[in-house]
């Protein structure tokens, strides 16, 4: 699902564009993402990815020494943009049910937006030992911050008393779903997509 719009690849001109080094991390992992979409891991080589954005292997690697790197650099950059959202939710003073809405509905447009979507349908067992522990810690963190707010909603009365653990994992497990089924032309936009499951996700938690 996802408005009728496809996803224009990354070219030669759009690379010379972005002068810094964020922004061309961020067009590596669009090419990478546009890539997973239309040939899948197994068959994707870095050289796929430099030729979409029209440069050589070489110069791809000053910015990650192999797809295993970038792999991971892409799921790191995703995990950011979540727990950026819970440090924001956190120091508001909104109503823990207010915030739960916010913070899910920005980490799913973190998972669906541009090319995380893709990239997170690829198995952790493709990282190396260390970048899956790396990971897994910023996961965890992600997690323990909605069991939290879970928590904080059941101490208000807001939800109602239940396990805030498997709450959690009830609540993530279906938004980790998402990106298996989510197509960006398909007839809902990502937003749109968030905000639907957001609601219906923490409604469920409300007395």
């Amino acid at each position: 699902m996802g408005k009728n719009r496809t996803s224009t690849p990354a070219t030669g001109l759009a690379w010379r564009r972005r002068a810094s080094w964020e922004a061309r991390r961020t067009e590596i992992f669009r090419s990478l993402g546009l890539a997973l979409r239309e040939r899948g891991l197994a068959s994707l080589t870095v050289q796929d990815i430099a030729d979409r954005l029209g440069m050589t292997k070489g110069n791809l690697y000053y910015y990650f020494r192999n797809k295993q790197d970038l792999l991971y650099g892409c799921h790191v950059a995703c995990m950011r943009l979540s727990l950026r959202a819970l440090a924001e939710v956190r120091r508001s003073a909104e109503p823990p049910g207010t915030r739960l809405r916010r913070l899910l509905t920005r980490h799913i447009r973190a998972i669906t937006d541009e090319v995380y979507g893709a990239v997170l349908l690829t198995d952790l067992e493709s990282l190396t030992p260390l970048q899956r522990r790396r990971y897994v810690a910023m996961r965890d963190r992600f997690e323990r911050g909605v069991r939290q707010l879970i928590r904080e909603g059941m101490r208000r009365r807001e939800f109602r008393k239940l396990d805030a653990r498997l709450a959690g994992f009830a609540i993530l497990g279906a938004i980790n779903w998402i990106p298996k089924w989510y197509d960006p032309r398909g007839a809902l936009s990502s937003a749109e997509i968030a905000e639907a499951f957001a609601d219906f996700l923490v409604t469920a938690l409300e007395v």
